[in-house]
């Protein structure tokens, strides 16, 4: 069975954005990893934009579709649930370091500035974590929402930065940012 022109075209993208991220990928180099001439491209997707929103939309729904279920599971503390999200995190930012440095990144883009399609993809898989982690947060504290935004912020950061300084120290990462969140007000409750 031969793979089709799209298939290789977006296991080839995969590749590259992941390896070099959004800005820094270039069509020749998604091309050049197919095996197949730039022009091919264009005919399945107009623009990297395109190309890159289908590529972190397909990576975001599977990670976002086990966020979820963490999240919506009754029988589980909080802090469980941002143990069981930090695992996940940890293994998305470590396959996907250079699209999860983007995610984290963009949306922080001055908001008058246009966006492409690309860029909210990002935007979304941002905006997406950060609900979920509110409502974790919000799930057993009364703090005021402008302090639990400074914990998902926080969270977010100490994941990122973390996850990328230690990439193979996975197990101790987890237990850093726990020790984080058990010292985050009512959170350890």
């Amino acid at each position: 069975m031969s793979v089709s022109y799209q298939q290789r075209i977006l296991a080839a993208a995969n590749k590259i954005f992941v390896e070099n991220g959004y800005r820094q990928a270039d069509m020749r180099s998604i091309a050049k990893e197919a095996g197949i001439a730039v022009g091919t491209i264009y005919n399945y997707y107009p623009n990297k934009a395109v190309l890159y929103q289908a590529i972190l939309n397909q990576q975001w729904e599977e990670f976002d579709r086990r966020i979820h279920q963490v999240v919506n599971d009754l029988s589980s503390s909080a802090r469980e649930k941002l143990q069981r999200i930090t695992e996940h995190l940890f293994s998305f930012v470590a396959h996907h370091m250079s699209m999860w440095r983007e995610i984290i990144n963009d949306p922080q883009r001055d908001e008058f500035q246009l966006l492409d399609e690309g860029h909210k993809a990002q935007q979304k898989a941002h905006n997406q974590l950060k609900e979920h982690l509110r409502r974790v947060f919000n799930e057993h504290t009364s703090e005021p929402s402008w302090i639990v935004e400074r914990h998902i912020l926080a969270y977010m950061a100490a994941v990122t930065h973390i996850g990328m300084l230690f990439p193979a120290e996975t197990e101790q990462n987890i237990n850093y940012i726990m020790s984080l969140i058990d010292n985050m007000p009512r959170l350890s409750k």
